[in-house]
């Protein structure tokens, strides 16, 4: 299968204060995201197997891995990928396949037999993956994004707040605590812009150890729904 092209990609929390200051100095130097100014509404579906390889890895920090999921946009169920998420470091790349609202539907249902309808090499891949380690969904995360985007470099900087958890197929979700904290994303090919690095002078940055994905599976945890 052919691999996305690899990007450096760093996370990170913020306190509200310096986050706001960020975001004001990144909208005066890049252009808000296609999808809309003001933010938008981010679900994923993540995908583990019986051994729960996926969140192992992450919290044993082992620095190559694979991670699958189902990602839509706004709560519209008309335009849904498959994405594969590969990372290595700070280094990652995706690459990503259209399911119909009816094979995310049996997804979210469990039914996994719907893979031997998936098309293209990634629902080739995701259904060899499957065969062997038995892939199950396990988690529905969702949040609000804010992005912008510059040419230059391929970079995107995005602000992420309001994460919740919830069962797949539940009605009900969760709260995953951040301390009110907001969550950074920073995404550039080769090289981030000196005028791009400039707008992070004076910020307290902390460096986010947990995925989405790995805080969403300890939120539902927490709340005994694991």
């Amino acid at each position: 299968m052919k691999k996305g092209q690899f990007r450096n990609e760093r996370k990170y929390y913020l306190a509200p204060c310096d986050a706001a200051v960020l975001r004001s100095r990144v909208a005066c130097m890049m252009l808000p995201d296609v999808h809309g100014s003001g933010g938008y509404k981010i679900s994923s579906l993540y995908f583990d197997d019986v051994y729960d390889t996926a969140l192992r890895e992450k919290l044993s920090g082992v620095a190559v891995r694979d991670k699958w999921r189902l990602r839509w946009y706004d709560d519209q169920l008309d335009f849904i990928r498959l994405e594969l998420k590969h990372k290595e470091n700070d280094l990652g790349w995706k690459v990503h396949v259209r399911v119909t609202r009816q094979q995310f539907e049996r997804f979210e249902q469990g039914d996994m037999e719907v893979v031997e309808e998936l098309t293209g090499e990634v629902g080739q891949r995701f259904r060899a993956v499957h065969h062997v380690r038995r892939l199950r969904p396990v988690v529905l995360v969702s949040y609000w994004r804010e992005a912008f985007c510059h040419d230059l470099g391929n970079v995107r900087i995005t602000f992420d707040n309001c994460l919740r958890a919830a069962k797949p197929a539940s009605l009900h979700s969760f709260p995953i605590s951040t301390d009110q904290l907001t969550i950074v994303e920073v995404k550039y090919d080769h090289m981030l812009p000196n005028f791009i690095r400039s707008v992070f002078c004076g910020a307290q940055f902390t460096q986010l150890a947990l995925s989405k994905y790995v805080m969403a599976r300890l939120a539902l945890m927490q709340t005994g729904f694991e």
